[in-house]
C-alpha cells in the first residue's frame, strides 16, 4: 500500500510539474509569435509637447531599415501624411543593403510635407553617396543635412547637424539639432537646442520584462528611448520604424513621434 501511495503522489507531481513546464513553454511561444508577427508593424503615433505655447508641429522618425517590406512602408507614410505637422525629421538608418535603396525612396517621394534628413551609420556603411536621398527629399519641399545648417523661413526653424551647431540662429528661430546617435546629440557642451532628435538605439526593440535590458545586441546606453533633459535641452530618441538583426520586437513598438516645440 504504501509503495502504491508513493507512486501516486510521484504521479501527481509530475503531472503539475508537466502542467507548469507546459504552460511556460506555450506563454513563450506566445510571446515569440507576438514579437514577431505583431510588434513589429504595430505602429504607434506619440505626441510630445515641449513648449508652452509651441508654435511648430513636428514628426520624428528613424531607423526605417528598409529590406524590401513595402506595404508597411507605405502604411507609415500614409500615416505620416493623415497627420498635422510643419515638417518631417528623418534621423538616420534608412536602409542596410544599397540595393533597397530606389524601393525605399519610391515610398518617401510620397511623403506631403517637407522631410529633412540626416545619414545613420547603416546609411554611411553601404551608401557611396547621398545624392539620390537629397533629390527625393528636396522634392517633398524638405532637404538632405550634409553639415551647415538649414533655415526654414517660413516655420521660423532652423535644423542643423553637430557640424553645423555652432553657427549663429536668427533671432526668434526655433533650434532643431538632428542626429543619428543620442549619445553624441547630448554632449553639446555650453549649446542649446529646443529638441534633440536622435535615433540609432531602436529602444532596445526587444525588451526585457520586470528588467531595464534589452535583447538588441549593441550598447543602447543611458538614452534608451523617450524624452531626457539634458545641459543642452530636451533630447528625444525615437525606437524606430524598423528591425534590425532580430525581425521582432517586443514591449518597444515602432514609433512615430509628433513633437510640438
Amino acid at each position: 500500500m504504501r509503495h502504491i501511495e508513493f507512486v501516486r503522489l510521484v504521479n501527481r507531481y509530475l503531472s503539475r510539474v508537466l502542467k507548469v513546464v507546459g504552460g511556460i513553454v506555450a506563454l513563450v511561444a506566445l510571446c515569440a509569435g507576438y514579437a514577431r508577427f505583431v510588434e513589429p508593424t504595430w505602429l504607434c503615433i506619440r505626441h510630445v509637447t515641449l513648449s508652452a505655447a509651441p508654435t511648430v508641429r513636428v514628426i520624428h522618425i528613424t531607423d526605417i531599415h528598409f529590406k524590401g517590406d513595402t506595404q508597411y512602408l507605405e502604411k507609415v507614410v500614409a500615416t505620416i501624411n493623415r497627420l498635422d505637422a510643419d515638417l518631417v525629421c528623418f534621423t538616420g538608418d534608412l536602409v542596410e543593403d544599397a540595393s533597397c535603396l530606389d524601393g525605399a525612396l519610391r515610398i518617401l517621394s510620397k511623403v506631403n510635407k517637407p522631410m529633412y534628413g540626416v545619414p545613420g551609420n547603416h546609411d554611411q556603411w553601404v551608401l557611396r553617396s547621398f545624392d539620390s536621398l537629397r533629390d527625393t527629399f528636396r522634392r517633398t519641399g524638405g532637404d538632405w543635412l550634409s553639415g551647415p545648417s538649414i533655415l526654414v523661413p517660413s516655420k521660423h526653424v532652423v535644423l542643423m547637424t553637430v557640424a553645423g551647431c555652432h553657427e549663429p540662429t536668427p533671432p526668434g528661430y526655433k533650434r532643431i539639432l538632428m542626429e543619428h546617435h543620442p549619445d553624441i546629440a547630448a554632449q553639446r557642451g555650453g549649446l542649446r537646442f529646443d529638441v534633440m532628435l536622435a535615433g540609432h538605439t531602436h529602444g532596445g526593440q526587444v525588451r526585457i520584462p520586470f528588467a531595464n535590458r534589452s535583447a538588441l545586441p549593441i550598447d543602447i546606453g543611458k538614452y534608451d528611448r523617450g524624452l531626457f533633459q539634458t545641459a543642452s535641452g530636451p533630447l528625444y530618441v525615437n525606437p524606430g520604424i524598423g528591425t534590425f538583426y532580430l525581425n521582432m520586437r517586443f514591449i518597444c513598438r515602432p514609433e512615430i513621434t509628433v513633437i510640438e516645440i
